[in-house]
């Protein structure tokens, strides 16, 4: 890819305060018009979420480009062309560090302004659709919902697709898997549909010599490719060489077909294969600070920041920008159930994303119950239970199935509880056997049968990343609701 990248090209350009008003003007309008419009972005918005792009000044290609005339000029072979290139390049990239712009691991980072604004916008039906080239799952975390307002052309990061029933598993972990050969993508079976991999799979080629990448599959070479269908999971990164999934490359021409605006934000539009997207809408305006091989297409053409745009144009519809919510993955394992084969870096970053979620929702405890048999009070019975001195002695007594726990909040429903708590102790009437019951795995619960109530204690000891050692609450065990709990939010 260094071919896509040279000092002219990255160099970065920005409108006059006087052409960004009448741009931004302009754009207001268009958007206001809009009966249907569509984002089309790249790594560009996501930089000042910490993700690195790959064309700026301190890009991936930018950087391996520059490791690559270093080289030459280190050996002699340089040629006084690529020289001053060289020298082009690492004057934009010096410009670039000089921003201190902050570089977190892509599974780490939030939405940027962007993200929300195109969010927002969304929600408000003022805008409608997002492709994006970028894997970073941004957009899912900015509250979008695939296929509905969102196409990933190049896939993410966070998304298994089964080639049989098409299902997306939207996990909590980094779903490309160590392997062998950058183009086979098994992930295993279907639990919903029982795909799986043919028999003759090992992730292995059987003919080292196979042709693989764009136009092969298992048949070609023995991998699994971005194309195949009837073979279990796959993880939905288009790696260099490979065939776009059909799913995602008809959403994309579908909604930018129907776009009566399309805004391309965040890309040099170097991807030659789907640059024609934008371009099928009825107006086109681009966003970014380098040039473009479309410039001269686009009815406005910005040169500023992604966040710089979406901010001054939501100021300028008059629309707050939602916060960030906190994402829930819908399809998240619980780290102790994360294959093995999962890299321990991203399996650090599962458990970092269920404690953000539980520290912004919190926890709750309480108790759920359901009633097994009703008998009346002059029955006998054999079964140790709680004592029911709270209910009338001549009262029918009811026995009831009930589970006390501790569990994340509504506002965190698939995370880890692991990662914030150690164990907890339930401490129960004192006619149970045994009278306290402690459990260090989550679900951190216990279930009994009884006939009455009574006060409960609960002991949560905190894992040492809490900053609290423990807490003690306690409950009373309620039979009036079939489920009655409290919240117990972090300071």
């Amino acid at each position: 890819m260094a071919a896509t990248v040279d000092a002219t090209r990255i160099a970065e350009r920005y409108d006059t305060d006087e052409e960004f008003e009448a741009k931004m003007v302009e754009l207001t309008k268009m958007v206001t018009n809009s009966s249907y419009t569509v984002f089309f972005t790249g790594a560009g918005v996501s930089t000042s979420s910490g993700v690195g792009d790959y064309r700026g000044p301190s890009g991936a290609w930018t950087q391996r480009r520059i490791n690559e005339l270093k080289g030459k000029k280190s050996l002699g072979t340089i040629t006084p062309a690529e020289e001053e290139d060289l020298e082009g390049l690492l004057a934009e990239q010096a410009k670039e560090l000089a921003k201190s712009t902050k570089k977190v691991p892509m599974l780490d980072a939030e939405p940027s302004v962007t993200h929300m604004a195109m969010a927002t916008l969304i929600r408000k039906r003022l805008a409608h659709f997002v492709v994006t080239t970028n894997l970073d799952g941004l957009y899912r975390k900015a509250g979008l919902v695939a296929h509905t307002q969102l196409a990933c052309l190049h896939g993410d990061v966070f998304v298994q697709r089964c080639t049989g029933c098409s299902y997306d598993f939207e996990r909590n972990f980094h779903v490309r898997q160590p392997r062998l050969y950058v183009h086979d993508h098994s992930a295993g079976p279907c639990p919903r549909c029982g795909s799986a991999p043919p028999k003759g799979y090992t992730g292995l080629m059987p003919n080292p010599k196979a042709k693989t990448g764009s136009g092969t599959g298992f048949v070609n070479n023995g991998l699994i490719s971005t194309t195949d269908a009837n073979m279990g999971t796959k993880d939905t990164i288009i790696n260099f060489g490979e065939n776009l999934d059909d799913t995602d490359w008809n959403e994309a021409e579908t909604h930018c077909q129907k776009a009566r605006l399309c805004i391309v934000a965040g890309t040099s539009m170097s991807l030659r294969h789907i640059t024609h997207f934008p371009f099928l809408a009825r107006r086109t305006v681009i966003i970014n600070l380098q040039p473009t091989p479309d410039d001269a297409k686009a009815h406005i053409r910005i040169w500023a920041t992604c966040d710089k745009v979406f901010t001054e144009l939501m100021k300028r519809l008059s629309i707050n920008i939602d916060p960030v919510p906190v994402w829930h993955p819908r399809d998240a394992l619980p780290i102790a159930q994360i294959p093995k084969t999962v890299h321990t870096t991203y399996i650090e970053a599962a458990q970092r994303l269920s404690l953000r979620a539980i520290l912004a929702g919190g926890i709750i405890f309480g108790n759920t119950h359901s009633v097994v048999q009703p008998e009346s009070a002059t029955s006998s019975t054999t079964e140790t239970s709680a004592s029911a001195s709270k209910s009338s002695a001549s009262a029918p007594r009811t026995k009831h199935k009930w589970t006390l726990y501790v569990r994340p909040s509504l506002a965190a429903t698939t995370a880890d509880l692991s990662v914030a708590i150690k164990s907890v102790e339930f401490t129960l009437h004192e006619t149970f056997t045994p009278p306290i019951v402690t459990v260090d795995t989550p679900p951190f619960e216990v279930t009994r049968t009884g006939w009455g109530i009574f006060t409960t204690k609960i002991r949560i000891r905190f894992q040492p990343c809490m900053g609290v050692s423990e807490a003690a609450l306690t409950h009373e065990l309620n039979f009036e609701a079939p489920d009655t709990s409290a919240p117990y939010h972090f300071s």
